[in-house]
């Protein structure tokens, strides 16, 4: 063998399994050919990333946090792409949803018992549709991912009367005391999470009910990152949160609260973010988010997906309510 071959051989075995697979297709097609989409930002150095140099990062971080717009596709696509190459990356992978309640993981865990590795029917065992969640295949894939590598699934969020009782600071003292609640927010974060909530509800919300939505939007980020906390314990490497991109921000929710729970874990929150017409500029991005800059460790631009008027939709559900 010549030398040249063999140090051609020795480069090929060092590089990692994923280098070379590509990310999916694109499956929406609205703004497709928008100049950032496909593309991935890294806002710290305000520089473009490829996706092998995205993954070099993600398989040297502890934690990867991978926030969607729930409704498109194409984020679910591109979080199972990510974790099925950690799974190659990582000995230990685990998997964290936001989508499922802590109350459901005997559910979760009977299935699993019963259906080793079967992504399939999951779904289904923890109620999934009927929560109101988009369908459970487009997230099927991101839990075979990490059951085919042998890693757990995991619950991420309180359960939904704990959420209620948290809006109204009628939680037990212990509770709020693990999750943070006992102490102040910053004025300027509270200030900036009632203004987000505000926002995402169109600003139709009785202002009555935007600081219990505070309050339960950080105990949700403080569990989720107290879950991501105990798989890291157990020895899961990386630790990988499916969540809302506004859970993963590394300004305030999740990020934080997990450096404060696992001091110097390497964390890596990674947004996947739709484009919007006539924004060609990564770094204005930030303004949608109530930002200087990107809140994240980086961005993978999308496609958007169609939808219908969402405030318009909210609307009607106010008016349904009152």
């Amino acid at each position: 063998m010549t030398i040249s071959r063999a140090f051609a051989l020795l480069l090929l075995a060092a590089t990692p399994a994923w280098a070379d697979d590509a990310p999916p297709a694109f499956k929406t097609e609205l703004e497709g050919a928008h100049p950032l989409t496909g593309r991935i930002w890294q806002p710290a150095s305000g520089r473009f990333l490829s996706p092998g140099d995205l993954m070099a990062e993600a398989g040297r971080a502890d934690a990867v946090l991978l926030g969607e717009t729930h409704d498109n596709p194409d984020h679910h696509a591109l979080q199972a792409w990510v974790v099925e190459r950690l799974t190659v990356a990582g000995p230990r992978p685990a998997v964290a949803f936001e989508m499922i309640d802590a109350d459901q993981r005997p559910a979760l865990e009977a299935y699993l018992t019963a259906h080793p590795g079967d992504a399939a029917g999951l779904g289904a065992a923890v109620e999934w549709n009927r929560r109101g969640w988009p369908d459970w295949t487009l997230y099927r894939p991101i839990a075979a991912a990490v059951l085919k590598a042998g890693g757990p699934v995991r619950p991420a969020s309180l359960p939904r009367d704990l959420t209620r009782k948290i809006s109204r600071a009628e939680e037990p003292v212990e509770l709020a005391a693990r999750l943070g609640l006992d102490q102040p927010l910053a004025t300027e974060d509270a200030a900036a999470m009632a203004e987000d909530i505000r926002a995402s509800h169109c600003n139709m919300l009785p202002e009555s009910a935007v600081a219990g939505m505070v309050r339960t939007q950080r105990a949700r980020d403080a569990e989720m990152a107290s879950v991501l906390a105990g798989l890291l314990a157990a020895g899961h490497r990386p630790a990988v949160l499916i969540a809302g991109a506004g859970h993963v921000r590394a300004d305030r929710a999740v990020p934080p609260r997990l450096a404060a729970l696992v001091p110097g874990a390497r964390v890596l929150a990674l947004a996947f973010v739709e484009v919007q017409p006539g924004e060609d500029d990564p770094a204005a991005y930030g303004q949608a988010f109530g930002a200087p800059r990107l809140p994240f460790s980086a961005v993978w631009f999308t496609p958007r997906s169609a939808r219908a008027d969402q405030c318009a939709e909210f609307a009607k559900h106010m008016k349904a309510k009152k």
